[in-house]
């Protein structure tokens, strides 16, 4: 069990952090304009490709085996046979883990923040990414 957790993990943290380091350059683009970042969020030897790749895939990993164990102890672990159940599973996680910064803007007024707005869709993306590389997995396991 420990094996599958760890490889599982590994394997859908690595597929989760290049989607991070993707959507992040995507919804960067497309938030923040051509800077891709806001000013003074970044030291100039960080505004390298290498850099933000390296630390997804090292984020994805510890997500990815974190959550993938966290699946394991829960007694969902019968229900995640498809790529689209690790979608909902993804999903699920990622909307109890960003249900203040959803909520909290509506009680005080929009989003009106382009940070706040950018780590949703990001660490969305990362979720998914997860959640469907997990579906596939334990389907592949389940069927073969």
């Amino acid at each position: 069990m420990t094996k599958r957790i760890l490889i599982y993990g590994i394997v859908s943290g690595i597929i989760m952090g290049v989607v991070l380091f993707i959507g992040g350059a995507i919804f960067s683009r497309i938030i923040y304009g051509p800077q891709f970042a806001p000013p003074g969020k970044f030291q100039p030897e960080q505004i390298n490709a290498f850099y933000f790749i390296w630390t997804k895939i090292l984020i994805g990993i510890f997500f990815g085996v974190l959550f993938t164990f966290f699946y394991e102890k829960l007694p969902l672990s019968k229900r995640l046979t498809s790529p689209f159940h690790g979608l909902k599973y993804g999903f699920l996680l990622w909307l109890v883990i960003s249900l203040w910064d959803i909520s909290h803007p509506y009680v005080y007024g929009s989003i009106n923040n382009k940070d706040q707005l950018f780590w949703l869709l990001y660490s969305l993306c990362g979720f998914l990414a997860l959640g469907f590389s997990l579906g596939s997995f334990y389907k592949k396991s389940k069927s073969g």
